[in-house]
């Protein structure tokens, strides 16, 4: 018979949260993803406490799994993502608890060791049985990259198969119903077209009436008119405006993000490199949800700019719109059947409260000014930085929102026993002195907004660090830095539009890139936990939004090289969910839980999940490439 304890500190305190399962006459189990078995056979003749902590735990104090009685055979199932300290304790005459022996070891997945407690050596060993090697566990890896590698090379080179026998007439037929869709698109709208040149059947030009504007998405996106002026690189031209090209990188480095945040939604494969940090530190999964954000107020710029001439009240509507239809959402992908436990904050949430300040604060600065580009500072320094002093007021926004984060972070007054700043997970993080603290200024304040109940119930650090209570990662209080990351899209965008040459361009870039890069970097210190101000996306800590903005920067700067300036790659397939990635995002969220995109695993192994997700994510671009071939695009 299986039961499930989890003692906190004192092996006599139950707090009722399932970290591994015993058994008093253990079969053995089946053993998941990333999981191993340790039995403990006891041979003392005196009963000892097993407690145990992970290496990822940051400052824990070791917790207690329980008493293993003399001649017991005890069970426990250990996660194997990272290395673990197993302690042996054991009750002295004088009534004082003595560690009998500890163990540290990197358990490896499907793996079943067994903790010998020798009475006669007094001594104790950790035998190997069943020994999987953990190469295994990251093969798949490779076998997943060797084929998305083997798909590029054969689509590569079907496509200039296919130019070569186009070139040679080939497909004459197709050939030429292509360039009669490009020539009816450059001569104007297929109506005018007809009722000024006489159209045959005016049915078969008819769904070329669908102009770009169907493919707007300034939020998560396309945007109405994203396009630069073109530089010294070349690209296609946007056939609404001469002389203009589409920024395609752009459209690139949001799909890119979306192909990740649907693979890591979906599971990762199980790695855990590709779930979100337990608390400070970063990984994959922690990196799509900013470079969203960031490309939100690249987005905003391009969007604004096309509606110079709508009236304020036109734009101030649309922003109003846009804001609550993304809150919206983003409550009904909450699912709150149950009232009562409905998530209040969210992805979707966090994105309206950004896009709002922001694009308010846009509209306010182009109110300012007569356009975007008429703002010339005189004197050539000052010319150099019209980037930056075309927009003081949105820069001085910026300021008072990071200082207000930094004022109720470090200074707000928490409960007692919670110090003032603290940024740790609580739980059994500090050796379990601020159990309580979660989050500190920012759970507090999500707390008080929402109370217990409609916020995130399961963070990520709750199982490694045992919290007492839930903790949103999307909360109020983070969402001030989302905003000033936001911003720095904005200036990405701003660079965009007033910069004509490619190499002003790219150079801003990166320069912006070393620096937000190098800030954040000193203000964590260069370390995962013992900086200043940690890397941290549970917090949206100001040296994480600056790598973000930073890594944002440079990531943008390299596609934009490769795919707007020496046309060495078109963004595909990434493009694709890229221009319609609201819709890709909201309908990969809803049937997450439905087949083809996702099924209930037949082994516990690595390679079955990877494969699964894999395909999730090949089909969401199959199925945004078909939309886009059709011309279906939602707009907000």
């Amino acid at each position: 018979m299986y039961y499930s304890l989890f003692f906190y500190g004192d092996c006599g305190q139950n707090k009722s949260l399932k970290l591994f399962t015993q058994s008093l006459t253990p079969p053995t189990p089946r053993l998941g993803i990333d999981e191993a078995l340790l039995v403990v056979n006891n041979s003392l003749s005196f009963p000892v406490v097993i407690r145990q902590k992970s290496d990822n735990c940051y400052k824990c104090m070791p917790f207690c799994l329980g008493e293993v009685v003399p001649g017991q055979n005890w069970n426990v199932i250990l996660d194997t993502t990272f290395a673990w300290t197993i302690y042996v304790e054991y009750n002295t005459s004088d009534g004082n608890r003595t560690i009998y022996c500890k163990k540290h070891h990197y358990f490896s997945e499907h793996s079943q060791y067994i903790l010998n407690l020798d009475s006669d050596t007094r001594n104790c060993s950790l035998e190997h049985q069943n020994m999987v090697s953990s190469y295994t566990t990251y093969l798949p890896i490779l076998y997943a990259a060797v084929g998305i590698l083997g798909l590029a090379l054969v689509w590569g080179a079907a496509k200039i198969l296919w130019l070569v026998l186009r070139d040679r007439g080939c497909f004459h037929y197709l050939h030429f119903k292509s360039v009669d869709r490009v020539t009816a698109r450059d001569l104007g709208y297929p109506r005018k077209v007809n009722s000024e040149y006489g159209a045959v059947n005016p049915q078969e030009t008819e769904p070329l009436n669908r102009t770009n504007d169907s493919s707007v998405n300034g939020l998560m996106g396309a945007p109405a008119d994203q396009s630069v002026k073109s530089g010294s690189g070349g690209g296609e031209a946007t056939g609404k405006t001469p002389g203009r090209r589409r920024l395609a990188s752009l459209d690139t480095f949001r799909g890119f993000s979306l192909m990740i945040m649907i693979f890591v939604n979906y599971g990762g494969g199980g790695y855990w490199f590709f779930d979100h940090s337990r608390w400070n530190g970063l990984t994959v999964a922690d990196l799509v949800f900013p470079w969203f954000i960031w490309i939100m107020g690249v987005s905003i710029v391009f969007s604004y700019k096309s509606r110079t001439k709508h009236t304020i009240l036109s734009r101030l509507y649309q922003l109003v719109r846009r804001s609550v239809i993304l809150f919206g959402l983003g409550l009904f992908l909450n699912n709150g059947f149950t009232l009562g436990r409905w998530r209040i904050p969210g992805v979707l949430q966090r994105f309206a409260i950004s896009y709002f300040v922001v694009a308010l604060t846009e509209l306010l600065t182009s109110e300012i000014r007569n356009s975007l580009c008429s703002l010339t500072p005189k004197g050539r320094i000052l010319g150099i930085f019209r980037d930056i002093t075309s927009n003081v007021f949105q820069w001085t926004v910026v300021f008072v929102l990071e200082l207000l984060w930094l004022v109720l972070t470090f200074l707000l007054p928490l409960p007692q026993p919670c110090p003032r700043g603290y940024l740790g997970p609580g739980g059994l993080a500090d050796h379990g002195r601020y159990s309580n603290c979660t989050g500190g200024a920012a759970g507090v304040i999500d707390r008080w907004l929402f109370t217990d109940n409609h916020i995130y119930q399961t963070p990520t650090a709750k199982e490694t660090y045992h919290l007492l209570r839930p903790y949103d990662p999307e909360g109020v209080l983070g969402s001030l830095n989302s905003i000033v990351l936001c911003f720095l899209g904005v200036q990405a965008g701003r660079i965009l539009v007033l910069y004509k040459k490619d190499y002003n361009i790219l150079i801003r870039f990166l320069l912006w890139g070393l620096l937000l890069g190098g800030l954040g970097v000193v203000l964590c210190e260069g370390q995962k936990n013992e900086g200043m101000i940690p890397l941290n996306k549970n917090l949206w800590s100001l040296s994480f939004i600056l790598v973000m903005g930073g890594s944002a920067f440079v990531l943008l700067a390299a596609l934009y090289f490769i795919i707007d300036v020496i046309l060495w790659w078109n963004g595909a397939p990434f493009k694709y969910p890229g221009m319609n990635s609201i819709l890709v995002y909201v309908g990969s969220e809803i049937l997450q839980g439905y087949f083809p995109f996702s099924w209930q695993q037949q082994s516990n192994s690595h390679l079955d999940l990877l494969f699964a997700n894999l395909i999730a994510v090949g089909l969401w671009i199959l199925i945004a490439y078909y939309w886009f071939r059709i011309d279906f695009f939602v707009k907000i």
